[in-house]
């Protein structure tokens, strides 16, 4: 897989006064691309494995499959009668046997199944890159094999596995523990803080169900924050009228079907949005495709996770600043409501559209 990371120097406009934001924006750039781009992968069968929801941690006989565990605290959660300290090693090694570990399966999967993700995913970016990235490995599983779906079951789960052309009847949710004759796992791999398969632009942008979608014309996509609580763009009915004059569609995700989502960033000609969820769907950008991704001023950690996947899928990344308008009510600087320079932003827009 090449490396496709690129010194970044985001441009720091006279809107923003933030002190010491250029230098701080230089170092996570170096300490990005100083990351190993995939550290590893691998692809296992599992006999007589136990997944227990809503995580996906697996566990045969007494012992955990350590990559499955992305914390100690789903541990506890899941495990509450276990001792602390068993379950603290287990996260160092999976020789470690936990006293008591096997919480009865409350049902049994003869045959193969292979297991979609583990972790946690708390929204549409997460499911994106932790699960649906997987699809493709699945894909290329005997036809009698399952998909193993861990909970939350969210519509757009749904309607992803749909549009990649999965047969809802090889579709198992996983809603109690349950017990598989043979489970397929594959391991997490790193690109900056996510895991994803390394066939993740298999599975998303060159995936036959995206590439089939019809041409319909390039499109300009604004991303708007609508009905959220945290990163709300105070001045965006300034911001959406200064794009429509460059020929901008304001574009809602939460509006559409997943598969119209693809098709709509598989048409884009640029994509422009604040920081946020809405940013996962530029996995179907062609590219080269420019994504300008709009940042709060305070965001504090490290390169944006939409920088890795502009990088990995070969867009045309920029950066822009926001002023911070109000701040977090949790206090968190990354998730404060912006106010956009609009003369800065379409001046953004037009030098990616030349």
């Amino acid at each position: 897989m090449p490396d496709l990371r690129t010194p970044l120097d985001p441009p720091i406009g006279p809107s923003i006064t933030e002190p010491g934001i250029a230098e701080r924006w230089r170092s996570y750039d170096r300490s990005y691309r100083a990351e190993a781009r995939i550290s590893r992968f691998w692809v296992a069968d599992i006999h007589e494995a136990t997944v227990y929801p809503p995580y996906g941690v697996v566990g045969q006989g007494d012992r955990l499959v350590r990559d499955t565990i992305r914390n100690g605290n789903m541990l506890a959660n899941l495990f509450p009668d276990a001792d602390p300290a068993e379950l603290r090693q287990a996260m160092a090694s999976p020789e470690v046997e936990i006293t008591g570990l096997a919480e009865e399966p409350q049902r049994y999967l003869p045959g193969h199944s292979f297991l979609l993700g583990f972790g946690v995913f708390a929204n549409y970016f997460n499911w994106t890159l932790r699960y649906a990235s997987r699809v493709a490995l699945f894909q290329m599983m005997p036809p009698s094999c399952r998909l193993v779906v861990p909970a939350p079951i969210k519509q757009y789960i749904r309607e992803t596995l749909e549009f990649m052309g999965v047969p809802e009847e090889r579709v198992v949710y996983l809603d109690v523990p349950t017990a598989f004759e043979r489970l397929t796992l594959a391991a997490p791999t790193a690109l900056g803080r996510y895991e994803i398969s390394p066939l993740i632009t298999e599975t998303l942008r060159e995936h036959p169900r995206v590439t089939d979608l019809p041409r319909a014309g390039r499109r300009r996509l604004y991303i708007p924050r609508r009905n959220v609580r945290m990163r709300r763009v105070v001045n965006e009915a300034a911001v959406e009228d200064a794009l429509a004059m460059l020929g901008f569609e304001v574009f809602d995700n939460a509006e559409y079907s997943v598969r119209d989502q693809a098709h709509a960033f598989r048409d884009a000609e640029i994509v422009i949005a604040p920081h946020g969820a809405g940013l996962s769907n530029i996995v179907y950008c062609d590219a080269g495709t420019p994504v300008i991704e709009i940042v709060p001023e305070g965001y504090d950690q490290g390169a944006t996770s939409y920088r890795s996947l502009a990088d990995l899928f070969g867009l045309s990344y920029v950066q822009l600043f926001a002023r911070e308008a109000a701040p977090d009510r949790k206090g968190n600087r990354c998730n404060a409501d912006i106010e956009l320079d609009v003369e800065e932003l379409v001046h953004a827009a037009r030098a990616q559209l030349v």
